[in-house]
């Protein structure tokens, strides 16, 4: 019985650091889709500048741009997969554009089920169209974790 009893706390104590092992919100990456090469842009999050009239060219590359590539990267654990009935492992994602009339809700979408890698990161991504003429803010909470990234887009006219 002893010996029983030893061996579950042994196997519930080398478990439950794994299970209790939190998922992580690491960054938010955007991207233009450039519509007349079809490639994307270099991650634009974090360049402190403003994107004027990016849907007719004006970017720095000299292509139209109308949709915007947003990658999540969340790490956790090495080599697992983490729940996906688990609060605490869903990550709750709000997409917001500014307008003149207020805030205006493009998205708003829960993932869960992350597969991590080797080196402890996963990935979900989505395409926002015609997003590129007002300021878009991405909101990721994940637990304890949360990461916002914002890119001030603007259009004339």
């Amino acid at each position: 019985m002893l010996r029983t009893l030893c061996l579950s706390a042994f196997f519930f104590a080398a478990y439950t650091p794994m299970a209790a092992a939190q998922v992580i919100a690491e960054e938010v990456r955007m991207q233009l889709f450039l519509e007349k090469s079809g490639s994307f842009s270099e991650n634009i999050v974090g360049l402190r500048k403003i994107f004027e009239n990016v849907v007719t060219g004006g970017s720095e590359s000299g292509e139209p741009a109308d949709a915007v590539l947003v990658t999540l990267v969340f790490t956790g654990p090495k080599n697992t997969r983490s729940s996906d009935k688990i609060a605490r492992d869903m990550a709750n994602i709000t997409v917001t554009q500014s307008a003149k009339t207020g805030p205006r809700v493009l998205l708003k979408r829960a993932y869960g089920g992350f597969q991590f890698s080797g080196d402890g990161r996963a990935y979900r991504a989505f395409l926002l169209d015609g997003a590129t003429c007002a300021p878009l803010e991405v909101d990721v909470r994940v637990g304890r974790s949360r990461k916002t990234a914002k890119v001030d887009f603007r259009c004339d006219g």
